[in-house]
């Protein structure tokens, strides 16, 4: 259990670049700055400034949607709800407002680059060269070289090359990686294994079935990049109404500003109708089923 949680921190840590910490450092230097103007200890125009360098990335992000994609998104939603309550005296709850976006903002595009190097593991994992038994001799030869037929070795520690039936020896093989079993399957002459599973113990011999790309741990890969390039319909089903909502929702708080002249309402509301939730929660919704890649 600890080695899989240390896996998963050193996959995450990895993916923190420079601009990341960056946006880190922003966020928490704006909410840090919230708290301490609600504690009375800094002045306004401290907070006025931790909320521009917070709306910073927001406005860009906005900004290269609406003159780009002409398309009003949820960070040019996010903007004016802030802006408005900067300007209408509710600036602490602005300032939260944009805190929460940012830090959803920032799981959900770690989540995408972890799926992504997930697959990237995966194709990693793909052994390049497999030990052949041929005409008494032995010896290691491209996995592109391998035919139907063929006998390839596979030994202790080893990641299994090809899809096929052992014909000799007998192994301990972890089979997470196609089946997600956490117990090695005991492997004997006549059972099947399958390429990118690897031997934790013994020795076999494997008659090959398929290789390359016709084997099932290469058709498991095809699959996961065809899911990440593509979006599913829920997904498009997601921004399409995204992209209306948001508008409605703006035309409707000005609305609401006209009749009661109260922007404290106004920010209650524009948290409550935030349509940011809903183009922020699909991708998660969506990478939550790729793989890990924690058994390699």
């Amino acid at each position: 259990m600890n080695s899989l949680a240390d896996t998963s921190t050193n996959s995450v840590l990895g993916l923190m670049t420079r601009e990341r910490w960056i946006e880190v450092g922003r966020i928490a230097l704006t909410g840090a700055v919230a708290l301490l103007y609600w504690r009375q200890l800094v002045p306004l125009y401290v907070l006025w400034a931790a909320v521009s360098v917070g709306l910073y990335p927001l406005v860009k992000t906005g900004l290269i949607d609406l003159f780009t994609e002409r398309k009003i998104g949820t960070e040019i939603f996010v903007t004016i709800a802030t802006l408005v309550a900067v300007f209408g005296g509710e600036t602490v709850a602005g300032a939260v407002l944009m805190v929460i976006i940012l830090i959803a903002e920032f799981i959900a595009e770690l989540n995408t680059d972890r799926a992504r190097a997930s697959i990237k593991a995966l194709i990693g994992a793909v052994p390049q060269t497999a030990l052949v038994r041929e005409d008494g001799t032995e010896r290691t030869v491209p996995i592109a070289a391998v035919k139907a037929g063929q006998v390839v070795l596979v030994r202790t520690g080893e990641k299994i090359p090809v899809d096929g039936v052992v014909v000799g020896g007998s192994a301990a093989v972890n089979q997470a990686p196609i089946t997600g079993e956490s117990v090695p399957q005991d492997k004997t002459e006549g059972t099947q294994v399958f390429a990118g599973t690897i031997v934790e113990s013994g020795a076999i011999d494997v008659r090959t079935d398929r290789v390359g790309g016709d084997t099932i741990f290469s058709r498991i890969i095809a699959l996961v990049e065809s899911a990440e390039s593509e979006r599913a319909p829920v997904q498009k089903l997601a921004d399409k109404v995204a992209g209306w909502l948001v508008p409605v929702v703006l035309i409707f708080l000005v609305g609401v500003f006209l009749v009661t002249r109260d922007v404290s309402k106004v920010v209650t509301l524009l948290i409550f109708t935030s349509p940011a939730e809903l183009g922020l929660a699909t991708p998660l919704v969506m990478k939550s089923p790729a793989p890990r890649g924690a058994a390699f």
